[in-house]
């Protein structure tokens, strides 16, 4: 990640032309040093960034998506601080597909995810604001006839003080566009900052307050036609056959086709072609998947919870610790498959004509929309238009285009747009799951209680050895390890062994990946081992983290914030207990105890009191809205969420099958940013890991139960005597 974010920083390149009359400015990451010019509004609004009109509106595109994690608000802030514009003045649109726009690894990829959309592209970001402003500022020297360097910017206009002149810069845009930008404009004192760092209100509020936000289930073309499907339940198997003739005839049915793992009916609503497939007598055959189980998979995994695997971190000699240890502690963590059930299920509406291909699809990475819509159309990528709508959620299952391909091959084989809804249980069921995950945790502790060797074998799969192994460092997944490797807690002897452990259910990126189940793990498990050696789980945490001071600025905010009680407390007829857990993910350390009680059998969490040090701000509101966003999805997967499996099939299939968190669960949350001045960390998934663990920890002072196989629902949890 350090190394993406460096080569942003590193490289920095201006477009420049005519775009309706005003000023366009491009960049791409990584940036060449060189100055290319657009030629006419088509090409700037294709390669360039960032457009000022001549009515003083800005136009940013980003190559990022808005998915709810506020990118439409907090890039475009960072591009007006040093524009010296007005927020109001910003509008943003989404960046169509091309290699100008890839932003990573080298300039190869370009996706939102990984809480990356800032941390990669601040600097630039900058660049490119403060590059606009010095040419608006070298055209009015030139209008007037002075010293560049008499001149200042109040937001959105060019300020003479000697002469009381002034001009907007959609006045100056024109003459701007004519001038070579500079390559190292620059950049404002952070002391001078007027919007980095402050609440800026949302820019998608108002739209997605008053409806007016268009999303992919929301888009419509004309002479659209609708599709349902319905794919195979086992996972790899195949259509056998289905008879189109008994649904034909139907109320406005098409065409019954076949989809990769599938089929489908097109009619001219979607409740019709719903209801003429519910109709539609469909074999299905085969299947990798048949007679795989979640149960039999987690047996399995428990099973090779003692092999070595593959090392990947070994840090002082782990055996000698265990070998000369007074007291060892073991203990193995299960987290289950989950679906990531968005609150927009899998959508997307495609055109195919002779010569080109035009796609509106909810994604995390337009190029990849692309290019699997010239695989099935065999059209050229510059013959391919991917339109981004607002997402109703990502989360890390809009990086798989699987319902993208079935838009694309039904548009193709009717010869009319089609946009495809997956029903509710087609979402669930058919899902790319956080993989079920096994972690046995090992402790040593000397003649005095410290914590001399931590030894934890993985057992699992990850999405990046499954889909993008290019990715892997040293053949090791970073989606399985991250989270339970490299820890800042100074134990001297330290071991990670990862055993991979392959099985045929689909598998993708979940909100936080590794972290998800790794913070519930280890912060758990720092739990335990504080109970073994008979210190207090904060104070314990105190003694590991001392020389990490950052970690530790974190432990003691979250614990001043919340008046941490390392005891069970009574308020009425009811008993309280605080549970802790710090966790770093994405660059940034997050924070949080849980006040909970027990209702019924089952956790209540009631307060949730959250630190986090993602470095330096750029939207506080963001951040609060992320870090409560995150703890709510720490603790629905927590009490409530988890998919099973017999025969090759999910066993969910809707909400009343697959629950997630109430309203009436969601604690009060309150939350501090600690700014450190470190390198930007990210915001969109550090939330959800400790959130977990927090709670568990709260859960075993009150019961005395260590909660290890997630989730709650499965326990009947009762409060011990005191």
């Amino acid at each position: 990640m350090t190394e993406m974010i460096n080569l942003s920083r590193r490289h920095f390149m201006v477009a420049t032309g005519a775009a309706a009359g005003g000023l366009a400015l491009g960049f791409a990451l990584p940036l060449e040093n060189r100055i290319a010019r657009a030629a006419g509004e088509a090409a700037g609004r294709l390669n360039a960034f960032l457009t000022i009109a001549q009515d003083g509106s800005v136009t940013f595109y980003s190559p990022f998506i808005e998915m709810g994690q506020g990118t439409y608000t907090s890039l475009p802030q960072i591009v007006a601080e040093e524009l010296d514009a007005p927020m109001a003045a910003m509008r943003v649109e989404q960046a169509p597909h091309g290699d100008q726009y890839k932003i990573m690894f080298g300039g190869t990829q370009r996706f939102t995810g990984g809480s990356l959309s800032i941390r990669s592209s601040y600097e630039t970001l900058r660049k490119v604001g403060a590059a606009a402003r010095a040419m608006l500022i070298e055209a009015a020297a030139e209008q007037w006839g002075v010293p560049a360097g008499e001149l200042t910017t109040e937001p959105g206009r060019v300020v003479h003080a000697a002469s009381g002149r002034s001009a907007g810069y959609g006045e100056l845009a024109p003459a701007a566009a004519k001038l070579t930008p500079p390559e190292n404009p620059q950049l404002k004192d952070e002391s001078a900052f007027r919007l980095i760092g402050k609440p800026v209100k949302r820019t998608d509020m108002a739209a997605k307050s008053n409806g007016s936000a268009i999303f992919g289930i929301d888009v419509k073309v004309s002479g659209m036609v609708y599709a349902a499907v319905r794919q195979s339940p086992v996972f790899g198997g195949a259509v056998k056959s289905f008879d189109a003739a008994a649904v034909s005839g139907m109320p406005g049915v098409i065409a019954v086709e076949p989809i990769p793992n599938g089929v489908a009916v097109v009619a001219d609503s979607f409740w019709r072609a719903r209801t003429a497939l519910e109709a539609l007598p469909v074999t299905f055959e085969g299947g990798e998947a048949a007679g795989f189980s979640s149960a039999g998979h987690a047996a399995a995994l428990r099973g090779r919870a003692d092999e070595t695997g593959q090392t990947a971190e070994d840090i002082g000699d782990v055996a000698v610790a265990f070998g000369a240890a007074a007291k060892t502690l073991e203990a193995v963590y299960e987290a289950p498959f989950l679906a990531h059930v968005t609150m927009e299920p899998m959508n997307a509406t495609a055109e195919v004509t002779a010569d080109s291909c035009t796609v509106w699809a909810p994604n995390q990475g337009a190029d990849t929309t692309a290019q699997v819509a010239a695989q099935i159309t065999g059209l050229p990528l510059d013959r391919i238009t991917v339109n981004t709508p607002y997402l109703g959620g990502g989360y890390g299952r809009r990086f798989m285009q699987d319902f993208t391909a079935h838009a694309v091959t039904l548009a193709q084989k009717v010869g009319r747009p089609v946009k495809v809804i997956w029903t509710r249980e087609e979402d669930i069921q058919h899902d790319h799951y956080r993989p079920q995950t096994l972690a046995k945790h090992r402790a040593a502790l000397d003649g005095a209680g410290r914590f001399t060797g931590w030894h934890t074998t993985l057992v699992g799969e990850g999405p990046i050895g499954r889909h993008l192994p290019q990715f892997m460092e040293d053949g090791l997944d970073t989606t399985v390890l991250d989270g339970a490797w490299r820890q800042p807690y100074a134990v001297a002897n330290r071991r990670v062994d990862w055993v991979k452990h392959t099985h045929p259910t689909p598998i993708g990126f979940w909100r936080s990946v590794p972290h998800s189940f790794n913070g519930f793990f280890t912060e758990s498990f720092i739990d335990e081992v504080a109970h073994a050696a008979g210190m207090e789980p904060v104070e314990f945490r105190r003694t590991l983290l001392a020389d990490a001071p950052r970690y530790l600025a974190v432990l003691e905010t979250i614990v001043a914030m919340s008046g941490y009680r390392p005891d069970v407390w009574n308020e009425g007829d009811t008993s309280y207990a605080m549970g802790v857990a710090v966790h770093e993910s994405f660059g940034s350390i997050v924070g949080q105890v849980a006040k909970v009680s027990i209702a019924d059998g089952q956790p209540v969490p009631h307060q949730f009191w959250c630190a986090v040090d993602c470095g330096s701000m750029v939207n506080p509101d963001i951040i609060v809205a992320q870090m409560e966003s995150g703890i709510s999805t720490g603790l629905s997967q927590a009490l409530f969420e988890e998919i099973e499996m017999q025969d090759g099939r999910v066993v969910q299939g809707n909400f009343d099958s697959y629950q997630i968190l109430p309203p009436h669960l969601m604690p009060q949350v309150e939350v501090s940013i600690i700014e450190s001045g470190a390198e930007k960390g990210g915001i969109g998934e550090p939330g959800t890991p400790p959130a977990a663990a927090a709670l568990a920890n709260a859960v075993f002072k009150l019961t005395g139960e260590r909660i290890r196989r997630l989730p709650f629902s499965r326990y009947q949890l009762t409060v011990k005597a005191t």
